[in-house]
């Protein structure tokens, strides 16, 4: 018994592993449940009409024996649905019950063991997405093209109290190194490549109508006493952007 692989009982279904070691198994008296051994503690998964779920104190784990290989998600190509939306995966998870609890809809995290060195162009990158246009023949795309989507948004009316800040982008650095010889920058814009057809950028930042007290595209939008700047790079030259104290306007 201690060396099958597929183990049937009779009147009770049959489980598919090797006992006691890592493995799915699948058991009629469960409801067709799934079940795998993490470390010794049978995992019982939901049924399978209802998906994958772990029990409510174990995590679910997915992951490869080597990081050469990859779990994929709908890494595939519909070439039948051709309205909706079409989505790779979806992470919404929900709170229901207050709390001191923080919801993350994910965490990424890209980590390098310690006194482990990259040689070359090795680089640690905590998350890479992009948008692929395939080929060369034409295709109209109606809406936008965008690398990155972020929405800040609530019911019509909230009146929640947020005691912190609300950003749409947050960066934060707490970072020692030895000689650093690259630019240090909060975002680093990269120069349109140029190929057959290239498109450039008409700005840097778009921003639409105006905001009383945060842009304005005539004089009378700014004030006129001089009060601090910010640093930018151009061309590898360093510039300051000049701000006001006083009012815009004043």
């Amino acid at each position: 018994m201690a060396t099958q692989f597929l183990h049937i009982r009779s009147g009770t279904g049959f489980i598919l592993s090797r006992p006691n070691a890592a493995g799915v198994q699948v058991d009629s008296n469960d409801s067709y449940k799934f079940k795998y051994n993490q470390n010794g503690t049978i995992v019982s998964l939901a049924d399978s009409k209802n998906g994958v779920q772990a029990n409510a104190s174990t995590n679910l784990i997915l992951r490869t024996a080597l990081l050469s290989n990859s779990v994929r998600l709908n890494s595939i190509t519909d070439s039948t649905t051709a309205s909706g939306d079409l989505i790779g995966f979806q992470s919404k998870p929900r709170s229901g019950v207050s709390g001191t609890q923080s919801i993350y809809g994910c965490q990424i995290s890209a980590s390098i063991s310690n006194a482990v060195a990259l040689s070359s162009s090795g680089s640690v990158i905590g998350a890479h997405v992009d948008v692929y246009l395939r080929g060369t023949s034409a295709g109209t795309i109606a809406g936008d093209v965008r690398g990155l989507q972020i929405e800040l948004t609530t019911d019509d009316a909230g009146v929640r109290d947020i005691t912190g800040y609300v950003t749409g982008i947050r960066i934060r650095k707490v970072f020692s190194a030895g000689t650093v010889t690259g630019i240090q920058s909060a975002i680093r814009i990269e120069k349109p490549e140029a190929q057959t057809g290239s498109e450039s950028y008409d700005c840097v930042l778009d921003l639409t109508s105006t905001v009383t007290d945060c842009w304005h595209d005539t004089d009378a939008g700014s004030g006129d006493t001089e009060a601090g700047y910010f640093a930018v790079r151009v061309n590898g030259n360093k510039r300051y952007v000049a701000l006001y104290s006083d009012a815009p306007g004043a």
